[in-house]
């Protein structure tokens, strides 16, 4: 079975990293180009207003990624097949680490709107879903996770939407 642990947080991010570049790069813009040379060569069309717009517009950006860098979200999931129990931790649906026990998982649901964006539903047997971090919980690709899942434990199903 591939590897069934994903531990990640906003520190390991790329994108929050790339968010503050070009944020800094918005607000470089902001700060150093002139207002009024912002005309093209006939001078008639002028957007004197897109160097402030650019300026929060980075700010914004920049902010924002440097709130998740001190905020610090970690997210992931770990799955002991020993213990038969799927751990997963989401600090922005609820602090700490939660337990399920695959005993309990019937069926698994993977929604695929297009191959970036797959979402995961975990329901019971009495087709109540479970609480589980959709997005950021599963380790590898969502279909396949889900199939080997159920590889290793035949009583729960898979569902494939989309894709």
């Amino acid at each position: 079975m591939r590897k069934l642990l994903r531990r990640n947080s906003t520190r390991r991010d790329l994108r929050v990293y790339l968010l503050l570049l070009v944020g800094g790069m918005f607000v470089y813009a902001g700060l150093t180009v002139d207002p009024a040379s912002n005309c093209d060569a006939s001078g008639r069309e002028c957007a004197p207003w897109l160097v402030p717009v650019a300026f929060v517009m980075g700010m914004v950006m920049a902010g924002t990624a440097l709130a998740m860098l001190v905020h610090v979200r970690r997210w992931g999931s770990r799955l002991d097949l020993e213990a038969r129990t799927l751990w997963w931790w989401d600090d922005g649906i609820a602090p700490g680490e939660h337990a399920i026990a695959l005993n309990r998982i019937a069926r698994i649901r993977v929604q695929r709107p297009d191959e970036s964006d797959d979402r995961v539903f975990l329901y019971d047997h009495d087709d109540a879903p479970l609480r589980f971090p959709s997005e950021r919980g599963v380790p590898y690709d969502a279909v396949q996770w889900a199939k080997d899942l159920a590889t290793h434990f035949p009583h729960i199903r898979v569902d494939v939407e989309g894709g």
